[in-house]
């Protein structure tokens, strides 16, 4: 994970529930990209558990995360 992505995932984890509604608002994320992201950073679901729950793959799971955070980063 480079830096910007890292200091996007920080950023998220960091943010008051306001500030993370306007994020994933502005980073404009499809909808399975907004439920991954409120799994792992708000409920705190592991990547494996998320991806059980979603039927998919822990891969896909950790492409969407990247996709994400790089999203996030560009705001």
């Amino acid at each position: 994970m480079n830096q910007k992505s890292k200091d996007a995932r920080s950023q998220l984890k960091r943010a008051t529930r306001r500030e993370f509604e306007r994020l994933v608002y502005e980073a404009m994320l499809t909808p399975m990209q907004e439920h991954i992201i409120r799994l792992h950073i708000v409920k705190d679901v592991s990547v494996p558990i998320i991806a059980m729950r979603m039927a998919l793959s822990e891969t896909t799971v950790r492409n969407n995360l990247a996709a994400i955070y790089d999203k996030v980063a560009k705001i």
